[in-house]
């Protein structure tokens, strides 16, 4: 899957996440106290990140300067990781998926994809 694709798959999870209320409610969770959190996805040529904060989640271009979690990796392995073709442990050990910053923070995110996955 190209950039375009992953962050097209980001983009629809977003969509559908942000007419749930349950996984609205999920996101709030998440944010929990902070103002917002932000992962960065750097993937083959293109670099985009996602803001979750307000029960929200939106997908912008770019590079965010200061981002809670950058995951770095191959288009198709994001995309194998958080549809479960594969594991998040198997492809950081084989060094094809780098976790920067705060790793827990992709759990979260994995539990709205699934949740949007399992509801689509």
């Amino acid at each position: 899957m190209s950039a375009a694709g992953i962050r097209g798959f980001i983009e629809a999870i977003a969509m559908k996440a942000n007419r749930d209320e349950e996984i609205k409610n999920t996101m709030r969770n998440w944010v929990g106290g902070y103002h917002g959190k932000i992962i960065q996805f750097e993937t083959d040529p293109e670099n985009f990140y996602i803001v979750v904060q307000n029960e929200k989640m939106e997908v912008r271009t770019g590079s965010c300067p200061s981002p809670d979690l950058t995951i770095r990796a191959p288009s198709k392995v994001i995309t194998d990781v958080f549809t479960g073709r594969r594991r998040f442990g198997d492809a950081m050990r084989s060094w094809e998926l780098l976790l920067i910053g705060a790793g827990h923070e992709a759990f979260q995110l994995a539990r709205v994809i699934t949740a949007v996955m399992l509801g689509a």
